[in-house]
């Protein structure tokens, strides 16, 4: 049943109703919300979501809403028909914080994003021609003013076909699959792929509650989100011994983040970084270990951070800027990747920081927490530069209706 069936519905006694749906998409999970049923300003949005989440009165648990108590599983998307010429969508994404009545919308969320056209099917926003198996679905993602586009499987009534035997890493089950392609994906937030000037840059802040400072070597790169990529073999030695879930190694990592936020020109100073948690991301790259005989070679392996933790897996924009990093010679992640018989590059022979080398297009393959996962890079015709990257995704519909929200 359309969502729509339910959007008449305001007050429950004292308490307002929230027509929405919850979604897995990709590996996180989240409400999908008729634009419609927000205020029409913006800035009003934060106590309506935090507290349907469950974050209205700080708790960590969310037990007084539907939010799963993580960082993943504490998201919203706002959907509209899009009025935008060669768009179908607007998508707004929300992080809702956990334990604190704080709501992000700097920047995108790919995996959330992955839900998008399928809600749009099954809400009626787009629609497929009778006896259509697949269906092009445009959405803008008016956070980071991209625009990307989804191929997503037509059941025989016009609904998204969820079911199928495609698998991600980050989540045991399967379904059919979803195709991402973020196009142009450059500059997403800041307008600009590399907003420092620099493919790397050397990083130096104070560990708290250290009394040292670090020196870190990275790459602060705007592809589809801005991103701050560590060498890891530039992380002090106390950072590898305690590992990255350690407390001192999550403030070690939140500093690096926010003088990073500062560079990218996101934060006026540290301080104002540390308020915006969700932007810039972070993630700390090193080489990949070599696999045994038959098993899948990736081409980077990658640690990423979210909301002050370690990820679970790999951001999904987190795996369209990699892809990009690893395809744009100068870069940390170009230095440590492994790309065999590719142009004859090695990791030891990449381009320096300087490089306007062309970019190297094709599969990356990523290694982190949960698994591998692929982004394909496209180049654009005179290879300088990354015109598009695809993932695959799967979603799922969990449920449909009312959220009671306390007043």
């Amino acid at each position: 049943m359309p969502l729509r069936q339910y959007a008449n519905v305001q007050t429950h006694g004292p308490r307002r109703i929230l027509s929405a749906v919850l979604m897995r998409s990709g590996t996180s999970k989240g409400l999908f919300v008729h634009r419609d049923q927000l205020p029409e300003v913006e800035s009003e949005w934060g106590p309506i979501l935090a507290a349907a989440m469950g974050s209205a009165c700080g708790d960590k648990r969310q037990l007084d809403g539907v939010g799963g108590a993580t960082s993943t599983t504490s998201k919203v998307a706002v959907i509209s028909k899009s009025d935008r010429p060669g768009i179908d969508v607007d998508y707004t994404f929300a992080q809702v914080a956990v334990g604190a009545k704080k709501i992000d919308m700097t920047g995108n969320c790919g995996n959330m994003a992955s839900g998008v056209g399928p809600f749009a099917l099954d809400e009626g926003l787009v629609k497929a021609k009778p006896g259509q198996k697949q269906l092009d679905i445009r959405v803008f993602n008016t956070n980071t003013g991209s625009t990307l586009v989804q191929t997503v499987e037509v059941d025989d009534d016009g609904n998204f076909a969820a079911d199928g035997d495609h698998r991600i890493s980050g989540f045991s089950g399967s379904g059919s699959r979803i195709k991402m392609n973020f196009v142009d994906p450059a500059g997403a937030m800041t307008g600009s792929l590399f907003p420092s000037g620099n493919r790397q840059n050397d990083l130096t802040v104070d560990w708290p509650g250290q009394d040292t400072s670090v020196t870190v070597r990275a790459t602060l790169i705007d592809a589809a989100n801005p991103f701050v990529f560590l060498d890891s073999s530039t992380l002090p030695e106390m950072y590898h011994e305690l590992g990255p879930d350690s407390a001192a190694s999550l403030e070690l990592i939140e500093a690096i983040r926010c003088e990073g936020a500062v560079l990218f020109g996101l934060a006026p100073d540290m301080e104002a970084a540390h308020l915006v948690r969700a932007t810039p991301k972070i993630a700390v790259l090193s080489r990949p270990s070599q696999v045994t005989v038959g098993e899948r070679q990736p081409n980077i392996d990658a640690t990423a951070f979210s909301m002050g933790k370690v990820h679970p897996s790999l951001q999904l924009t987190g795996a369209v800027c990699l892809g990009t990093a690893v395809s744009t010679p100068g870069t940390i992640a170009s230095k440590l990747s492994w790309r065999p018989n590719r142009s004859g590059l090695t990791p030891d022979d990449m381009a320096p920081p300087t490089s306007t080398k062309s970019a190297i297009g094709g599969e990356v393959w990523i290694a982190q927490r949960s698994g591998q996962m692929l982004a394909e890079v496209m180049l654009n015709d005179s290879k300088d530069s990354v015109a598009g990257v695809s993932v695959d995704r799967t979603a799922q519909r969990l449920f449909e209706g009312n959220v009671m929200l306390r007043a």
